[in-house]
């Protein structure tokens, strides 16, 4: 026992706490006397590594600890630190043991409020494919972006990778709807525009124009760029264009043409694409013809490579329902709670926060937690005041005068609050 390394005081309090044990006393029996059949099951696995030292049950170098809060205390004990799910169940290996302990581990970190605030971000999912647009300037993205002092509107044909560049006299909803319609003006009007959720797409005024023009609106998941990856896509390459020939000092609107020109993977350049042609530029050419027959399935391949090398380091993470309780990812942290409303599209969730606010957020950004809902705990406690007002009588008392009861009310006593049993909770003293 002095090889133990735990104090007096600790290793005092847990031989008491095993002797009011009634199932450590039933354990202690049966491998004195031999284990006896239906007796303590959920020992009976580890019973060959079981031993009785001074009237303390081991599991080999672990104390066994009873079923009393000192199991309570021990799972805190485990967990200073905060320490994620394997070291906690390493550092039990080591000391301690009771049946079900990995699952006590695991409950208690899944509820713990700091180790949720500071959770590690969730994995990427695996790659979702768009289906390629049959034809040109079906599906378009737009977005925003700003450099060197200037704001800039940046569109891109989901069929082509064709980008068009607008400068906006400012980023207001007018000032973007005004150069969307000068895109669509040349190239006509697409079916569907992905953009995401800035206040300039997500307004009143956006609304009407996509009514107006007839075209279908589709937003992204807030603060989840891959949701309108083409877009951004495009920002990236746009920008890039603009600061190298800012740097060197060469035209930006041949380098444009050069990126919108220069053939893709699949052997077509996304003006070819759109238009159906090569465009003449600096450079000599034989022929301006093209054939765009084969494109389709190279296109259809590539994405699908593209999926495959995606997913090699995805996860698929599980699907939220509604009610379900969850984390809020903010800024590297997650400490807002939330309850989920509903799936909007596919990894997207529309939910509600503890302070009312309606959010909508990808799946990534939600990290499924065993938290009790707040607002449903509140509402459950004001449903049970307000039955035990009903039930009690408007003075707060037992409602128990006979005239008050119906005829086949048994003729039981009912308890009243004073004359109730009560059992006071054990406490443990002070410990080492």
């Amino acid at each position: 026992m002095s090889s133990l390394p735990v104090s007096d005081v600790m290793l005092k309090k847990i031989i008491q706490e095993t002797q009011k044990d009634t199932t450590l006393k039933r354990v202690m029996d049966n491998l004195n006397n031999g284990w006896k059949k239906g007796s303590c099951p959920q020992y009976y696995p580890v019973r060959a590594d079981l031993s009785v030292v001074k009237g303390l049950v081991l599991r080999h170098n672990r104390m066994v600890i009873p079923q009393s809060i000192m199991r309570q205390d021990m799972l805190r004990r485990i967990h200073e630190g905060h320490l994620g799910i394997e070291k906690c169940r390493r550092r039990a290996r080591e000391a301690v043991y009771w049946p079900g302990i990995n699952n006590d581990i695991d409950n208690m970190i899944s509820k713990c409020t700091t180790c949720l605030k500071h959770h590690y971000k969730q994995t990427k999912e695996p790659m979702l494919v768009t289906d390629v647009p049959t034809g040109p300037w079906q599906k378009v993205g737009t977005d925003l972006c700003h450099l060197n002092g200037k704001d800039y509107l940046v569109m891109i044909d989901y069929h082509s990778d064709y980008p068009e560049i607008a400068q906006p006299f400012n980023t207001s909803a007018a000032g973007v709807i005004t150069h969307m319609k000068s895109v669509f003006s040349r190239h006509g009007i697409p079916l569907v525009v992905v953009s995401d959720n800035g206040p300039q797409y997500n307004c009143r005024e956006f609304r009407q124009f996509s009514q107006d023009y007839r075209f279908q609106h589709i937003t992204s998941s807030p603060l989840h760029p891959q949701g309108n990856g083409k877009a951004e896509k495009g920002v990236q390459i746009i920008k890039r264009l603009l600061k190298k020939s800012s740097d060197s000092g060469s035209d930006p609107y041949l380098a444009l043409l050069s990126y919108r020109t220069a053939p893709l993977a699949c052997g077509l350049s996304p003006a070819e694409l759109l238009m159906g042609h090569k465009l003449r530029t600096t450079l000599p050419h034989l022929s301006l013809k093209t054939n765009t027959k084969q494109w389709m399935g190279k296109q259809t391949e590539l994405k699908l490579k593209q999926k495959e090398n995606y997913d090699k380091t995805a996860r698929r993470l599980r699907a939220l329902e509604e009610n379900d309780t969850v984390r809020v990812e903010d800024r590297g942290m997650w400490e807002r709670k939330a309850t989920v409303l509903k799936e909007v599209s596919p990894r997207s969730y529309e939910i509600r926060t503890d302070d009312g606010q309606v959010l909508r957020r990808n799946r990534r950004s939600l990290l499924k937690t065993q938290e009790q809902d707040s607002q449903k705990w509140g509402r459950e406690e004001i449903d049970e005041g307000r039955q035990a007002r009903e039930t009690t009588g408007p003075h707060g008392g037992d409602n128990d005068g006979n005239d008050a009861l119906p005829n086949n009310t048994s003729s039981t006593q009912v308890l009243r609050r004073s004359t109730r049993t009560r059992r006071p909770p054990e406490r443990l003293i002070e410990q080492g």
